[in-house]
């Protein structure tokens, strides 16, 4: 009843005072609020509403440590979000400390303003910066989190491993753990509208760990395409704000991303990149194929025969040069 009044009231002020609906309900909002402040979303623009969009200019850059631009970006994306706990993720991290010259790591300039967290590779252990030795897949990635401690909301995790990403990757957002910021590495090798990845070995087998696993470089045919790393952030609320040459793409939190932010279209970032060419070694042997899907038929169907039958289709479509040496087995 006191809220009827109240609008009936507000209504009647309306006859003088121009009061748009959208006022009215803020008002009302307002009014009705227990802590004061609004539930609507009327926080005002404190960044160049352009800024992701001015961001791309460093997508050929290379920043004081990372491969890429990726620290330039991540400069620029916590200036304008605020960092809150100043943890990360990063695997692999493929070098055994902070000082060699590796192939450059996305947390070291993070590492340099304070920032800690959790390093996982392959090959490395270092306890001094707490990189931990583990091979990464999708049913042990929740866990080797849970034991370490990582925050459910750290602020970055940077995925790069040269293969399964996308699976670890899923996973990882699947287990509740909701990073405000993540890069994952993808391969220009393949057209952005296709969502090609390298399977996960455990994927058929959720309690068990490969035996005497050796991680294997496929050349051209390594990680996931653009597309395929789409479709896992999009579904669990993520959207694409940065592109590091032909190495990682950068993805945000919705929430984070404020009405007044002018969001590119995914396609957008892709406009002056050579995707489809030869990006590393040929294939040279045709049991890759068999380890290559389609994540989208995977989505729909749940059936590895089916996604790789997919893949091989599109793959056999496409012509990649990346494929040249076996597509007779395509």
């Amino acid at each position: 009843m006191a809220l009827l009044v109240f609008i009936s009231l507000l209504i009647s002020r309306s006859k003088t005072i121009p009061f748009t609906f959208t006022q009215l309900l803020t008002t009302i909002s307002k009014g009705s609020s227990t802590s004061g402040t609004s539930s609507l979303n009327t926080t005002q623009c404190i960044a160049d509403p352009d800024w992701i969009y001015n961001m791309h200019q460093w997508t050929y850059k290379k920043g004081p440590h990372s491969q890429g631009s990726q620290d330039l970006y991540l400069e620029k994306i916590f200036q304008v979000i605020s960092p809150t706990n100043k943890y990360f993720v990063e695997f692999g991290f493929n070098e055994p400390n902070y000082s060699t010259k590796g192939s450059g790591a996305n947390t070291h300039n993070l590492y340099e303003k304070g920032w800690r967290g959790l390093l996982l590779d392959g090959a490395h252990e270092n306890k001094m910066i707490n990189l931990k030795k583990y091979y990464l897949f999708a049913n042990n990635i929740a866990s080797i989190f849970a034991e370490n401690n990582v925050p459910k909301e750290p602020d970055f995790i940077s995925c790069d491993m040269d293969s399964h990403d996308l699976w670890v990757f899923r996973s990882i957002l699947q287990a509740g753990y909701r990073p405000r910021i993540i890069t994952t590495e993808f391969n220009t090798n393949y057209h952005i509208t296709d969502a090609l990845t390298l399977l996960d070995p455990t994927i058929n087998c959720s309690d068990s760990l490969p035996k005497n696993f050796r991680f294997q470089f496929q050349g051209c045919a390594w990680g996931a395409s653009a597309g395929a790393l789409r479709i896992v952030a999009e579904a669990h609320g993520y959207t694409m704000v940065g592109r590091v040459s032909v190495l990682d793409l950068i993805w945000m939190r919705n929430d984070l991303l404020k009405d007044c932010f002018r969001i590119p279209p995914f396609e957008w970032f892709f406009r002056n990149v050579r995707i489809g060419t030869l990006h590393h070694r040929l294939v040279s042997s045709p049991d890759v194929l068999t380890q290559i899907v389609d994540y989208a038929t995977y989505v729909r169907t749940l059936s590895i025969g089916k996604s790789n039958a997919a893949a091989r289709a599109i793959l056999k479509s496409r012509n990649l040069s990346c494929f040249q040496n076996v597509k007779r087995f395509l």
